[in-house]
Parts: structure tokens; C-alpha cells; sequence
């Protein structure tokens, strides 16, 4: 991962840690507040049923003091019917909550003792009329006494609760501060490392696009465009490949100029050519020429022809229509055709073999390129050494020698008309293979080969393989 690719996702990352963060912890904060409020509702709950409770055994209370004080069973009938309801009271406190349920066993203790003492103690006198005033005000004390020990069950469990729900107000006063201080520091830590975030993406992006923008400002007004800064993010491969691009650009540019002054000096070479040839042929098809005294002359007649013809080949390279070649039977026919002149100099012309390329291109720009190659490479090459033409997939053609090599004052200059390195050579051969490459969309090397000698490298590139 790239350095740019990753600074974006560790400042992403430290954003997105930071909101998860602050949401667990504010909905860490907010669960217990709902908790302590849900806590705070069923003590409310609780208390409400443990007064409900307070009220019937009241009620009860009253009802066993006025069968007391009217010294008869008038009040029995009812006294039946809130008991009833105060056992009913018990079970619904009892199911309110588990908080009140832990303390409610000693109020149903007392209130089932004062229930059975009753029954016991005074419903038979009052059904038989036996209630008389010291008796009744007697068990009147005794009535109190348990009423009064059932009312201080029930103030011990509401003093419970009264506690208890003050513990969960202050749990829900904590648990909502605490809540409030997660979103603020959350909104503030997001605040804070956002401006944080931007302003290391804005220094990571911005400078290098004013760069960038400085750069193509400079190409557009002709200007030297500045290396951009060493780094491995986006933006510096960004401003990498613009400068690759200025290259390509600058180098089509000056390779469309070339070909253009080539192209005028092809024409102007094939006029001058065709008024020389005739006027050379004719002079050379003299029986007089044939004479011993003038081989001086004959020899340079045959010279400036061999230029002129040059001249021609440099004028129209490969004019034959494109059509299907295969390259390894062209290879095979360069080397018959070269053959002689190798064995003149006693070199061995090898070709490695290879499976079959064919590819649309002039068939006599093909034969011509190979043909001058490898005589080429025969030239330079010493007796008893070996050429080696070789065809790879891509095209390419290599045609390898073990020569002395480019000379260093030939070598800038080698695709030049008239630029030659041996003292017979026209200097037209290289240029016009070169021509010839381009043309069709490739492109003619030559390299020095490790150990020594000369390493030519056809490629057949834009063809249709």
C-alpha cells in the first residue's frame, strides 16, 4: 500500500476508532441511565403497592376497632372483606418487585398474627354478645398494639425503598452527567482530529498538486519542467508519470521533426538520385570504361553510383504493399543471401530457430532491414567468428556480432544519412533501416554486446501479429 493510500486510511481509521469509541461509550452511558430509570420505575412501583397495602391493613384496623366499640358483630361482615382484600394487597406488593418482596415477610408475620389473635380473641364474643365495656376496651390496647407492629413493618419496608430510590436517582444524575461528557468529549475529540486529519491530508495533497500544477504551467510555456520530490505516494508517482509524459511528448516531438527533415531530405535525395543514376549508368556501360587505365575512374563511377542508389533507397524505403510475412522464412532467406559474403571473410552467419511470426509489413522493407544487418554485422566481424540472427516473440529481431564494436564519434549520430564507421560505407544503410522501422511503427537499436561486438535490436512494434 502505497504512502499517501495509507495515511488516508490511518487518519480514516483514527477518525472511525474515535466515533466508535465515543458511541460505546456514550451508549454505555445511556444504557445506564435507562437502567437506573428502569430500576427508579419499579421502586415507584413498589412503593405505590406497599401504600396501597399501608391502606387496606388501616382499613382493617378500623373495622376490628369499631366491632370493639360497638361491642357486636356488626362490623364482622366487612372485616371479612377487607382481610380478604389485604391478603390480595400482599400478593400484588409481593409481585411488584423482588426489592420489596425481601422485607414483606415480616409484614405479612404480623399482619396474619393480628388476623388470627382477632379470630381468636374477639369474633366468638362479639357473635355471642359477650363483649362487655372492660373487655372490650382490654382488647382495644391489644388491637392497637398489633396494628401498630403492622404499620411499623410497613414504615421499615417504605423507609427501604425511600433509600433505594435514592441510590438509582443519584445512579441516573451520575449516569446522565457521565453521558453528557462522552457526547461533548466526543464532539470535541471529533472536532479536534478532523482538523487534525485535514490538515495532514491538505499538506500530503496540496503541495504536491501545486507541484504538479507548477510543472505543467512550465511545460505549457515551453519552460524546463522541475523534477518533482522524492516519494512513494499517489501524487509523487502522479508527478512521475508527468514527467515520463513530458519526456514522451518532448521526444515525439523531436522524433516528428526528425522524420519531417528526413522526410524533405528523402525527396530532395530522390530527385538528385534519378538526374545522377542515368548519367552514372551510361558512363559505366562505355566499352571504353572497361579499359585497364581507367579501373581509377571505373571504381569511383561505381562508388557514386552505389551512393545514388543509396540516395533511392533512402528516398522510398519498403514502398511494396504490406502483406502477411513470415518472419522466420524471411530470416532463413537474409541468411542464404548473405552467405557468400561470409564465407569470403570466413564468418559463420547462424540463425537460432524458432517458432513461426507472421506479421503484415512490406516484404521489402522486411528483406532490406535484415539484408543490411546482417551485412552489417558480417563487416565488422573477424574471421572465424560467428554471427547470430535471432527472431523472439514481440517481434524482435537480434542480430549479434563479436565486432570491435561502435566507435564513440559514430555512435550519437549513427542513424544519420552519410554517418558511417568503416571508409567504403555510404552511410545510408542504418538510416534507412531506420526509416524503415519507424515507419511501420517500430524501432532499430543497436547495443554493445557483453564480452564485445554489437548487438542490433529490430523490433517489428504496431504490427499485426
Amino acid at each position: 500500500m502505497s504512502s499517501l493510500r495509507r495515511r488516508v486510511f490511518a487518519n480514516a481509521g483514527l477518525l472511525v476508532g474515535l466515533q466508535v469509541l465515543g458511541t460505546g461509550l456514550g451508549f454505555a452511558s445511556w444504557t445506564q441511565v435507562q437502567r437506573a430509570g428502569e430500576a427508579q420505575q419499579v421502586l415507584a412501583r413498589e412503593q405505590e403497592a406497599v401504600l396501597g397495602l399501608a391502606v387496606a391493613t388501616r382499613e382493617v384496623y378500623v373495622h376490628q376497632a369499631h366491632t370493639l366499640i360497638e361491642r357486636g358483630p356488626g362490623h364482622l361482615d366487612h372485616l371479612d372483606e377487607v382481610t380478604a382484600a389485604v391478603t390480595a394487597r400482599i400478593i400484588e406488593t409481593e409481585a411488584a418487585g423482588a426489592a420489596a418482596s425481601v422485607d414483606l415477610g415480616r409484614v405479612r408475620a404480623a399482619i396474619e398474627a393480628s388476623n388470627r389473635w382477632f379470630a381468636a380473641e374477639v369474633v366468638p364474643l362479639a357473635r355471642e354478645g359477650k363483649l362487655d365495656t372492660e373487655a372490650a376496651t382490654r382488647l382495644h390496647d391489644e388491637v392497637e398494639l398489633h396494628a401498630s407492629a403492622v404499620e411499623a413493618r410497613l414504615s421499615d419496608v417504605l423507609g427501604a425503598l425511600e433509600t433505594a430510590q435514592g441510590r438509582e436517582r443519584s445512579a441516573v444524575a451520575e449516569a446522565t452527567s457521565s453521558a453528557w461528557l462522552s457526547v461533548a468529549a466526543l464532539t470535541i475529540g471529533g472536532a479536534a482530529l478532523g482538523l487534525l486529519v485535514a490538515w495532514r491530508l491538505a499538506r500530503g495533497i496540496l503541495g504536491p498538486v501545486g507541484e504538479l500544477r507548477t510543472a505543467a504551467a512550465a511545460f505549457g510555456e515551453g519552460r524546463s519542467v522541475p523534477a518533482p520530490e522524492q516519494g512513494d505516494d499517489e501524487l509523487s508517482e502522479l508527478g512521475k508519470a508527468f514527467n515520463r509524459m513530458v519526456d514522451k511528448v518532448v521526444a515525439s516531438e523531436r522524433r516528428r521533426v526528425e522524420m519531417e527533415r528526413l522526410a524533405a531530405l528523402g525527396e530532395m535525395s530522390g530527385a538528385v538520385a534519378h538526374e545522377l543514376l542515368n548519367p552514372l549508368s551510361v558512363i559505366l556501360g562505355e566499352p571504353e570504361m572497361k579499359r585497364p587505365e581507367l579501373a581509377a575512374a571505373r571504381q569511383e563511377a561505381e562508388h557514386a553510383r552505389r551512393v545514388v542508389q543509396g540516395l533511392l533507397g533512402f528516398a522510398r524505403p519498403g514502398e511494396e504493399p504490406a502483406v502477411r510475412v513470415d518472419l522466420m522464412r524471411a530470416a532463413e532467406a537474409a541468411v542464404d543471401r548473405v552467405a557468400t559474403q561470409a564465407d569470403l571473410k570466413d564468418v559463420t552467419v547462424q540463425l537460432s530457430p524458432g517458432a513461426p511470426i507472421s506479421v503484415l509489413a512490406s516484404p521489402s522493407a522486411v528483406r532490406q532491414v535484415l539484408d543490411n544487418l546482417l551485412r552489417n554485422a558480417v563487416e565488422a566481424s573477424s574471421a572465424g567468428s560467428a554471427v547470430e540472427l535471432e527472431l523472439k516473440q514481440g517481434p524482435v529481431f537480434e542480430v549479434r556480432d563479436r565486432g570491435p564494436g561502435l566507435a564513440a564519434n559514430v555512435r550519437p549520430r549513427l542513424y544519420e544519412p552519410f554517418v558511417t564507421g568503416r571508409p567504403d560505407g555510404t552511410g545510408l544503410g542504418l538510416a534507412v533501416c531506420q526509416r524503415i522501422a519507424r515507419a511501420q511503427g517500430g524501432s532499430l537499436a543497436h547495443l554493445d554486446r557483453d564480452g564485445g561486438g554489437t548487438v542490433a535490436v529490430w523490433t517489428l512494434g504496431g504490427l499485426d501479429a
